[in-house]
């Protein structure tokens, strides 16, 4: 036979080349799989978190203590791997596969005796338990409230019952056109038909003081602007109640108020400030020594309800009344947080379907940092802290998070209700207000309800995570 002497051609020796590149990373590079056990029982640890150090992947062990991470892992990574009750231990990638890809994790026994997990785990309840206190005079969500002097005061908001539209329509047309729920007039002669008061909005002008030692509520004679989706700031005991809408003629007619009524707890005197650059709904707002910083919310809505957000952060100084702009939120949203120190906190919403981030700026630099990815959404959480203990409460479920282990729990809890608020007092967080869903009305609720923090010790955690941690840039 013949034989042919070829020349590589230029696409050979390219893909020559990048081979002679990658191959180390190619040989650096593998899967890691292993299992992970209780160093006392031998039995395997479901749900333990597995880190890799250098590469920053991370996952969970199932229900038989096993786990796999994909081929990205370098040979000279390490894992860290944690777990609530146990001690957190490191292992490199070569002692793993030393030790036959098995990892045991040894007992906290300060965690273990604080929450009893050896001897009553499974003892534990599975919901936490609340008390029922006094109720509102009425029903009511969306609202400001802050804490003063041992008390809670809650302004404005709405009593609104409103229909889901598209969720009634769906439900009484599965054969229909999918086309007619973005039709106008079909949608009103629906409704129209229902018997709906679509378009009746009710918000309120009245401040209630609610005395957790007597258990009642108390209402201000004084009137206020009738108004929801606001804010309420406490400085020097004095009330600063700013935002949100005004009682609109009709839905189809809505309006951003621009005014900050100024209510002094001792005098009882309320005075208008008509000067409010950030003009929002569903806005964060915080006291910060002498100053206000309110940030996010949407500015303006349409009748089918898709918004448009704001991601401005203003300043308001009280000592002087001027206003300042701050850095930029890295994403135009609502949003709602709680200020712990010298940072701000927040958890955000953007209407979309993504998991809900937890997001911190640091007003020393004005630096925005993205903290950790929460393992759901959460459309708008009631949210209050202790120490280093952000709680945030929506529909059922009550969030634990510690803002430097980035722990997280959740517990389950038989309270159905969103848009609520959150405080904590006295070692006991407090719901008020807020909305379920039920028969699709929105329902305002009236009800104020108590939870003492010794409810977490003797509750069973639904799910117990370790967050990750990612940085945004530095806003502009």
């Amino acid at each position: 036979m013949k034989k042919f002497n070829r020349k590589p051609n230029l696409f050979t020796l390219k893909k020559l080349f990048y081979i002679i590149i990658l191959l180390p990373f190619i040989i650096n590079a593998q899967a890691v799989s292993g299992i992970v056990k209780s160093q006392v029982t031998n039995l395997p640890i479901e749900d333990a978190n597995i880190y890799a150090l250098r590469t920053k992947i991370g996952t969970l062990t199932n229900d038989k203590g096993e786990f796999s991470l994909n081929n990205k892992i370098k040979t000279n990574d390490t894992l860290q791997i944690s777990h609530i009750g146990y001690i957190t231990s490191k292992i490199a990638i070569t002692d793993l596969h030393k030790s036959n890809n098995s990892i045991s994790l040894e007992e906290d026994i300060e965690t273990l005796n604080n929450v009893n997990v050896t001897k009553s785990w499974s003892k534990l309840k599975s919901k936490l338990d609340f008390t029922k206190l006094s109720s509102l005079e009425y029903g009511i969500y969306s609202f400001g409230s802050v804490t003063a002097n041992g008390k809670i005061y809650v302004a404005g908001g709405d009593t609104s019952e409103q229909w889901n539209v598209l969720t009634t329509i769906r439900s009484k047309n599965t054969g229909g056109d999918p086309a007619r729920f973005s039709d106008p007039d079909y949608v009103n002669r629906y409704l129209l038909e229902l018997g709906s008061d679509r378009d009746k909005i009710f918000y309120m002008g009245n401040l209630f003081i609610y005395d957790p030692k007597t258990d009642l509520w108390e209402k201000s004679n004084q009137k206020f602007k009738k108004r929801a989706y606001h804010s309420v700031n406490l400085h020097n005991n004095t009330l600063y109640i700013f935002g949100g809408k005004r009682t609109p003629i009709s839905k189809k007619r809505e309006y951003l108020d621009n005014e900050i009524e100024v209510f002094d707890l001792k005098t009882n005197k309320l005075v208008i400030d008509k000067t409010n650059p950030h003009k929002a709904v569903n806005f964060a707002s915080f006291t910060y020594k002498d100053n206000i910083i309110v940030m996010g919310g949407s500015i303006r809505s349409t009748e089918s309800g898709l918004k448009t957000f704001t991601d401005k952060v203003h300043l308001y100084n009280l000592t002087s009344g001027l206003w300042y702009e701050l850095a930029k939120m890295p994403v135009a949203q609502e949003v709602n947080g709680v200020l712990i120190g010298d940072k701000i906190f927040t958890i955000g919403n953007t209407d979309n379907r993504g998991f809900s981030e937890i997001q911190s700026f640091d007003l020393t630099n004005e630096s925005w940092k993205n903290e950790a990815t929460l393992l759901c959404r959460l459309e708008n959480p009631a949210i209050t802290y202790n120490d280093d203990t952000i709680y945030m409460f929506e529909n059922g479920r009550l969030f634990v998070y510690n803002i430097k282990s980035k722990l997280i729990k959740e517990y389950l809890i038989k309270l159905e209700l969103k848009s609520a608020v959150m405080h904590f007092l006295n070692d006991k967080l407090y719901i008020i207000g807020g909305y379920d869903f039920t028969n699709y009305i929105t329902s305002p609720s009236s009800k104020t309800y108590s939870i003492s923090l010794d409810e977490f010790d003797t509750t069973r955690p639904n799910l117990i995570r370790v967050l990750s941690q990612n940085n945004l840039a530095k806003a502009n």
